[in-house]
């Protein structure tokens, strides 16, 4: 770190702000740069947004407000970091918008080559499932658990995993032996906020797969997410939250869904005005790349 951004640092570490559940905590400008980081800002870029943002924070600021004027200058800088940097509270603002989290993970899953049902009903040894996916590539089949939050703070524990390995147990009881040499059954649980140390403790001990926010390390929900540009249509900062819905019903639930509409389209089926279409169509173009 700079010398000057060592002494931003010791000024604005004083400062207190207001966390979404309404808690004060001491403003880290470190853990504030860290974050531009970790989405993959180049340092020069992390070190010029968190400057200029730490340098504009009134006292008692809310997480929120320091979020969106971050967000502000990365789109500037560098709109793919600036998407990957907005992912977490992108994908929170699914469930609200309508859109079903399954759905969105199914996509997700599809990109690396699974093939995917949805909304199965399996018959245990002792009572029927309802899976949220069943996700196959190769001889491996898993059902799919999502668990979704929209509130950060909150954790998927340790009972939702044995929860998920109980209905393993139960499916595989009532599979036949046919379906059990083709295929090797797992479980696998998905969230998109992080899970508790015994939940993964649980889940390595019992061989469940789990995939959220920061685990595990190098392929986390974040990082297969951006690996195949499979950023939820939320993250866009242009978009109208009047618009979700509409695009929710036309099942336009990615940003790369968007790449195939130009301005007059996006005008004529979204009801928009042509600034926020050219907009849109900057962005979408930025993060995805343009059109082929």
């Amino acid at each position: 770190m700079t010398a000057l951004l060592r002494a931003m640092s010791f000024l604005t570490n004083r400062m207190e702000i207001v966390k979404s559940d309404g808690v004060k905590e001491k403003f880290s400008a470190d853990k504030f740069c860290l974050s531009m980081r970790k989405a993959g800002a180049p340092r020069e870029v992390a070190d010029t947004v968190c400057k200029a943002v730490s340098n504009n924070i009134p006292p008692n600021a809310s997480t929120t407000t320091i979020f969106r004027k971050a967000l502000k200058y990365l789109v500037k800088e560098s709109p793919e970091v600036a998407a990957r940097y907005s992912l977490r509270r992108a994908i929170e603002a699914l469930g609200p918008a309508g859109f079903v989290f399954e759905q969105y993970f199914e996509t997700v899953l599809q990109a690396y080559d699974f093939t995917t049902k949805r909304d199965v009903i399996l018959k245990g040894k002792c009572v029927s499932h309802e899976i949220d996916i069943i996700a196959e590539t190769g001889s491996k089949r898993f059902l799919v658990e999502a668990k979704y939050h929209n509130i950060p703070r909150l954790k998927t524990h340790v009972d939702v995993i044995m929860y998920a390995d109980a209905r393993l147990i139960d499916v595989l009881g009532n599979e036949s032996e046919s379906n059990k040499k083709k295929f090797e059954y797992g479980m696998w649980v998905v969230t998109n906020t992080k899970f508790t140390d015994t939940a993964i403790e649980y889940a390595k001990c019992r061989g469940i797969r789990l995939t959220g926010w920061n685990y595990p390390r190098g392929a986390s929900l974040e990082d297969i997410i951006a690996d195949k540009k499979m950023y939820p249509v939320t993250i866009l900062p242009s978009l109208p939250k009047l618009l979700l819905p509409i695009l929710a019903q036309k099942n336009i639930i990615l940003v790369q869904d968007l790449i195939t509409y130009d301005i007059e389209s996006m005008i004529r089926q979204f009801g928009i005005t042509r600034e926020v279409a050219a907009k849109l169509i900057n962005e979408v173009s930025a993060i995805i790349g343009p059109k082929q």
